[in-house]
């Protein structure tokens, strides 16, 4: 979450206001300090609805992985339960039973070992950040036991740094994680056309003090999956010639809720004998609103008892590894409700639904007017549903990605536009992620807007040869326009551009009629 700063030298005078009809109950509420007598519920209310109003469409905000919308039974189940504090297991048991449950759809959704000696164990966690953060202190304390028995040290005494080996691809967390926790970040750079792990280096950069390396399944720059099972053989090989076992952590915050459903041949989870442990949100693809992660372990070994902390002050004794303590059980309750609810059959339809909507992102894009546009992420392979791409600069136009996005905004749509990382970070890519909520019939309209927003700037900045190719992409099989309205509206405002920019010339540049 962002940061905020105390305002020191506020105004005591900074007031909010409320609807006309509650005037008379208050209008003096002040903005920065809490109001010395206690306003109705009909004021307080008023006063948030009227400016929480301004906060952009979460449906349209294409930006974000993060469910949106669920149905009307898992709002009730979740907002029924919002009261019950899931640590508390003596008195939630059935709260945390679910919990269990869920942690068992998923490891079998993940291949975990299903014998006795190797039972997976996991956790619910607040999303896949404190996910990540659990999965990387286990990586760490592993590493630092097995060096106490080869030092023949105690566990404490190990002082050395160990190192975690990731791509620059990663979310902000993992770099958190080593900031954090003090682990030596090795980052493999990505490069051009290559925006994913670089495997021969991630095996270049191994040493007996590495404690794991993190491969993504899924990532947010372009949506590819980096290619777990390649870079299990790699260690495994490594392994078998210089006795370095190094184990993998797959972030799979987005892509570990598609892999199983739509992807389910790709080798990626505990399939993999160096896969210790994954990661996911539920919040995400798992269809459950924020915020909700999820921590699958292979097995008991692979989470060291001296990083669980057991506490009895609410009742029982209860084991326990999150980086906080109380929260709602209510984000578990719907995530159990989804499991049920759509069974493997409806997950699946649903994340086929997303991705081929992606790809029917990138087709339209593409032909929307030949060479303009640079797809970044890679829909025709196993990816996430999203669409990355970019402003081809052979094209040369005095407009970027960041304007169209500005633009955009102006429609309602929130898209982001970046760079990507070390050594490809000259790209500027714009994303469109696809959630269940995003239908062919919204992807159409966008697709529209994005033509029209494109024949606004292309007209403003002297663009004539591509106002014709998006003329003319009117008649492409991909596009489904809005109103008739609309776009004479839009076409009446280019030409009328163009007219007064054809007027200027004339008084620039005056024609002399001799006549004789």
């Amino acid at each position: 979450m962002s940061l905020s700063n105390h305002i020191s030298n506020a105004n005591d005078k900074a007031t909010l206001s409320c609807l006309a009809r509650y005037v008379d109950t208050n209008d003096d509420v002040p903005k920065l300090f809490m109001p010395e007598q206690p306003l109705t519920e009909q004021v307080a209310s008023s006063i948030i609805r009227s400016e929480l109003r301004l906060d952009g469409n979460p449906d349209l905000n294409l930006a974000s992985f993060v469910t949106t919308e669920v149905d009307d039974a898992c709002l009730d189940l979740m907002v029924k339960n919002l009261n019950k504090n899931l640590v508390d297991t003596s008195q939630y048991a059935h709260s945390n039973e679910i919990q269990d449950r869920c942690i068992n759809i998923l490891a079998n959704l993940f291949h975990a070992p299903t014998n006795e000696q190797d039972r997976a164990i996991g956790t619910s966690t607040v999303g896949s950040s404190e996910a990540i953060m659990l999965g990387g202190l286990a990586l760490k304390w592993r590493w630092r036991a097995k060096q106490a028995v080869k030092q023949g040290k105690k566990i404490e005494e190990i002082t050395n740094r160990c190192n975690l080996i990731f791509s620059a691809a990663v979310h902000v967390s993992v770099l958190k994680l080593c900031r954090y926790f003090d682990i030596d970040a090795r980052i493999i750079p990505l490069e051009d056309n290559c925006y994913t792990l670089n495997i021969d280096q991630v095996i270049a950069k191994c040493d007996e003090n590495t404690c794991g390396v993190l491969a993504i399944l899924g990532t947010t720059l372009t949506g590819e999956f980096e290619d777990i099972k390649q870079l299990n053989i790699a260690l495994l090989k490594l392994k078998n010639e210089k006795g370095l076992d190094i184990p993998i952590h797959v972030d799979g915050a987005s892509g570990a809720m598609i892999a199983p459903f739509i992807f389910p041949d790709i080798e990626w989870d505990f399939r993999l004998e160096q896969v210790r442990s994954i990661n996911t949100s539920g919040h995400k693809y798992g269809l459950v609103l924020p915020g909700l992660g999820w921590i699958i372990w292979r097995s008991k070994e692979d989470l060291p008892d001296d990083i669980i902390f057991h506490v009895n002050y609410l009742g029982v004794d209860e084991p326990t590894f999150n980086l906080n303590f109380s929260r709602s059980a209510a984000n578990i309750i719907g995530q159990y409700y989804q499991f049920l609810r759509l069974g493997m059959e409806g997950y699946r339809r649903i994340m086929q639904l997303s991705i081929n909507n992606a790809k029917y992102l990138a087709d339209s894009l593409t032909s929307m007017c030949e060479g303009l546009f640079i797809i970044r992420s890679r829909n025709d392979k196993p990816s996430l549903p999203m669409v990355a791409f970019s402003l081809n600069p052979d094209k040369k136009l005095q407009f970027n990605e960041t304007i169209i996005v500005r633009c955009l905004k102006e429609c309602g749509w929130i898209l982001p536009a970046y760079t990507l990382a070390a050594n490809a970070n000259h790209i500027t890519v714009c994303r469109i992620v696809v959630r269940e909520t995003f239908t062919r019939n919204i992807a159409s309209i966008l697709l529209e807007d994005i033509r029209l927003v494109l024949l606004r700037l292309a007209n403003e900045y002297g663009h004539q040869d591509l106002i014709d190719s998006l003329q003319k992409a009117r008649d492409d099989k991909h596009q489904h326009r809005r109103s008739k309205q609309h776009r004479e509206q839009v076409a009446l405002s280019a030409d009328t551009n163009k007219m007064q920019d054809n007027n200027q010339k004339k008084k620039e540049y005056p024609t002399v009629h001799i006549l004789c």
